[in-house]
């Protein structure tokens, strides 16, 4: 199935809820899209990975750097960047970075990673969509709402295409492959290992569970600059929770035991604060891991951020053998 029929039967569903009206039609409209977001639908939307295009393009660190593009046998394709250690003996680990939008791959370039890229294959995607401030901003916001949930399916499928990429990799370590998210690449990396049992750890910095009232306050929050009224804030942010439902961080949360889930968290994070976080540590099952930092994540940049939780992850990570 094309993106395109993907969208329309997408919006068709939501459609739905106006034309059968009532609480039965809300119910009917919900099941079908959880089931939209099932494990098994997630995992035939991802394909096979068919062609893989790589390309090189300069130093990073203490890296190479090399752009790349997968392509999938139901049609996605892959756009990101691949970070390959010039120092050490492979088998290397293998990491699947997933950051804010705004970046998209070239996370994986920040110096913050410098201490893993020295061991470890690294890969970022760019994401299926991109928004503008003025995303959802009048009319644009139906546009925008429409588009949103066939890339969010997206993005955990490109996720999953990455772990394959890296896994097919004969300078990879196939038992040391794992998922760090930031921010909302958190939410997608929960997705994904929850689905694909190959990444042997998931790394969640600053992310939070119960998505309606999360995204409430993230449209709320002052440094965002989301040009929305207060008035709007819940109901857009309910919304949106509802319309991507089927990517509930805390329903695949459970699924990533018996590996394992690390949770590096702001103790003064006014933009996650502790109760999401809370919500989603709750969710997991053991083995889990909640490390509080201090600060605030209200604005670093993701260059910053990762420079400061840089010593934590790759600790965490060495303690589980899964750097050297």
């Amino acid at each position: 199935m094309t993106r395109r029929r993907r969208l329309v039967r997408g919006t068709a569903v939501a459609l739905a809820i106006v034309t059968t009206g009532g609480f039965v039609g809300a119910v009917l409209a919900t099941l079908v899209m959880t089931r939209q977001g099932s494990p098994e639908r997630l995992r035939s939307r991802t394909g096979r990975l068919v062609r893989v295009q790589t390309r090189p393009l300069q130093h990073a660190g203490p890296s190479r750097l090399d752009s790349l593009e997968l392509h999938s046998s139901t049609g996605l394709d892959v756009h990101g960047l691949v970070r390959v250690p010039e120092t050490g003996r492979p088998p290397y680990a293998g990491a699947v970075v997933v950051g804010g939008m705004k970046r998209g791959s070239r996370i994986v370039t920040v110096a913050g990673l410098d201490a893993i890229a020295r061991n470890a294959v690294i890969v970022s995607l760019d994401y299926p969509i991109q928004l503008r401030r003025d995303s959802w901003r009048g009319v644009a916001a139906l546009g925008t709402l429409a588009r949103v949930r066939p890339a969010a399916f997206d993005a955990v499928c490109d996720v999953l295409l990455l772990t394959d990429y890296l896994s097919r990799r004969p300078d990879v370590d196939p038992q040391r492959i794992f998922l760090i998210g930031g921010s909302l690449g958190a939410v997608v990396a929960v997705v994904a290992g929850g689905i694909d049992a190959r990444p042997a750890a998931v790394v969640l910095l600053y992310g939070g569970g119960n998505l309606g009232p999360l995204i409430a306050h993230t449209l709320e929050h002052p440094a965002q600059s989301v040009h929305i009224p207060h008035w709007a804030t819940p109901v857009v942010g309910r919304a949106l929770a509802w319309w991507l439902t089927p990517l509930t961080p805390e329903r695949f949360a459970p699924a990533i035991a018996p590996r394992t889930l690390i949770m590096v968290n702001g103790a003064g994070d006014s933009l996650v604060p502790r109760r999401y976080v809370m919500t989603l540590y709750n969710a997991a099952r053991e083995p889990k891991e909640l490390v509080w930092v201090e600060g605030e994540h209200v604005q670093p940049s993701e260059t910053a951020l990762l420079e400061r939780l840089s010593g934590v992850v790759t600790a965490r990570l060495v303690a589980h053998g899964l750097l050297r």
